[in-house]
């Protein structure tokens, strides 16, 4: 339960950091900052994979949509296979507010990070890409995360980026 707890902390501490970032670069929620994120990470979405994504309704995903876009982060485009459903696409305004405020918690982390010694580094990159991977099985129905190996990998472990 401790670890979970600390779990918490830390994706708390992430979400208010981001909150804040975000106030002094653009005027918007926290949901349209994930929202953002989740496009910049994965490319352009349809509004019902961004719901899925975002864990909301269909309805909630097109107002969100509908915000953004008349914020001017993002547009709706022709899908490229499918001439029925339309893309959630950022743009360039969106791409580059997203870098900024995943820049700035990316330099307060890797202060952390390039404070461990290799040895640590790879401790962490080992729990976080296990765990999340393990996390994204049980809720996303991927396929299960691969084993981890005895030595919990003998490459050097760099900082990541974010």
């Amino acid at each position: 339960m401790q670890l979970a707890l600390a779990a918490r902390d830390f994706v708390h501490a992430i979400e208010r950091y981001r909150t804040d970032s975000t106030r002094e670069h653009a005027s918007m929620g926290e949901r349209e900052v994930v929202a953002l994120g989740h496009l910049y990470v994965h490319g352009s979405l349809t509004a019902s994979e961004l719901a899925a994504e975002l864990s909301i309704t269909s309805a909630s995903a097109t107002e969100l949509v509908d915000r953004i876009e008349r914020a001017g982060y993002a547009d709706r485009g022709q899908h490229p296979t499918d001439r029925r459903k339309r893309l959630v696409i950022l743009t360039e305004r969106g791409k580059r507010i997203v870098a900024a405020i995943y820049r700035d918690l990316g330099k307060h982390l890797n202060a952390v990070y390039e404070a461990l010694s290799p040895e640590e580094q790879r401790g962490v990159d080992t729990f976080l890409t296990t765990a999340s991977a393990a996390l994204n099985h049980r809720t996303h129905h991927t396929d299960p995360p691969p084993p981890i190996p005895p030595n919990g990998g003998a490459e050097p472990a760099t900082a990541p980026v974010l």
